[in-house]
């Protein structure tokens, strides 16, 4: 029988200064993985945010543009065939209502008229509709104005050619009515959901292009005047802009020098709202300059130009 004499080691463990550094090792690289994830994730926000974005611009976008491209306009009467205005009473939260609404009253042959059924049963021949584009602060889903989920909504309400001409299309050569007023009718329903063409528009503002001459020194100069129909343009934007078969009225003003010009272009431009930006404004009171920050990190701003078809 063999019996060894040598002692055993006792078992040894980590010291105390080794689990510090495996511990710092390991906070450092929970930190460092914590950090790209968080920087991942604000990435894919923001591209989501962009993304929604332009989607809801390019709908509101697109479909004032296909309006205004097939835009009605006659001359030889003093029948008004455009209206456009600054909203007098904006759409939004208190203290956070939008900035610029611009509100547009017209005619056009919509290619949508008679339910998208052109030259189908429902077609009765008409061409002329009557459109109206408004922003509302509303929920597009109950439909309710005092809900805790209202956003800024952009409706377009077309009237088909049936009763465009019966309702706003003029048949009093002597008092004509002005559109405000006939398309007072039509207020109640502009806010129902078949009218939807997007949310979370937070300003609309329209700019017309106006090609006119004058004679000068004996010569006939072609100018241009751009007009712009922004509630926060200053001195050189304007609250009304019509156009009647006598001329433009910028204002009521009769007798500017383009009154008897030609509508060759409008701009269009809209700001769009991120969803956590709507939430924001729901509840938030900001101060000073706080707003300018707060829409410049939590909006998008989209435009585009429209060439409009001359006589």
């Amino acid at each position: 029988m063999t019996i060894s004499l040598i002692p055993r080691r006792p078992a040894r463990g980590f010291t105390l200064a080794e689990l510090m550094v495996a511990m710092a090792i390991t906070v450092i690289l929970l930190t460092l993985l914590v950090s790209v994830t968080a920087v991942a994730l604000d990435g894919w926000r923001v591209s989501r945010n962009k993304v929604r974005a332009s989607r809801q611009a390019k709908a509101a976008l697109e479909q004032m543009s296909r309006d205004f491209e097939a835009m009605i306009l006659r001359t030889g009467s003093n029948f008004e065939w455009l209206y456009t205005e600054t909203d007098q009473d904006p759409p939004g939260p208190r203290d956070n209502e939008s900035s610029n609404a611009a509100r547009i009253l017209m005619f056009s042959a919509a290619t949508d008229r008679y339910e998208g059924d052109i030259e189908g049963q429902k077609d009765h021949g008409g061409d002329v509709t009557g459109i109206n584009y408004k922003l509302l602060y509303k929920d597009p889903i109950s439909n309710d104005d005092d809900g805790d989920f209202n956003v800024f909504v952009l409706y377009r309400k077309l009237v088909d050619p049936d009763e465009t001409y019966e309702h706003l299309l003029e048949h009093d050569p002597v008092d004509p009515k002005d559109l405000d007023a006939k398309f007072a009718r039509y207020e109640a329903e502009l806010g129902d959901s078949t009218n939807y063409v997007c949310e979370n528009i937070f300003e609309l503002s329209v700019v017309f292009t106006i090609e006119y001459t004058e004679l000068q020194n004996g010569r006939v100069i072609t100018k241009i005047e751009r007009v712009p129909i922004v509630s926060t343009g200053g001195d050189i934007a304007a609250d009304t802009f019509s156009f009647t078969g006598n001329g433009i009225e910028v204002d009521g003003d009769e007798n500017a020098d383009f009154n008897r010009g030609r509508i060759t272009a409008v701009d269009f431009s809209v700001t769009v709202l991120t969803d956590n930006g709507i939430a924001t404004m729901r509840k938030a009171q900001f101060q000073g300059s706080d707003r300018d920050r707060f829409l410049a990190k939590n909006s998008y701003r989209y435009s585009k130009t429209v060439l409009l078809p001359q006589p």
